[in-house]
């Protein structure tokens, strides 16, 4: 009986763990994509503002290094907090992996039954 309770916690646990992965893998996903929405807007609002075109490209440059240490600090902390114990579970860790990971999820949900 010990056993068998054992075996499905450690059950119950990975299914949680998988879920929380997929749902930690979207909403990362979702943010990045809703911060390049809002960048977009800030670049159309500096054109109205008739900002030199130098100007802009610098800004673009500046934000886009800025995401990319967000997306290392994200991913870097994933990484690291993710349990021990189940790091071969693990199915992503880099923004890249991350992505294809979303994707994959996301096709295998939009195929019909």
């Amino acid at each position: 009986m010990w056993v068998m309770t054992y075996l499905l916690s450690i059950g119950h646990a990975i299914n949680i763990l998988k879920q929380t992965q997929q749902s930690c893998a979207a909403m990362f996903v979702a943010s990045e994509q809703g911060l390049q929405e809002v960048l977009h807007l800030k670049y159309l609002a500096m054109e109205e503002a008739q900002r030199s075109q130098q100007n802009i490209t610098a800004q673009k440059y500046i934000d886009q290094l800025n995401i990319s240490s967000v997306k290392q600090s994200v991913m870097r902390n994933y990484v690291a907090c993710f349990p021990t114990a189940f790091e071969h579970l693990m199915e992503f860790g880099s923004w890249e992996e991350l992505e294809e990971y979303v994707n994959k999820f996301v096709q295998r949900n939009k195929e019909p039954e």
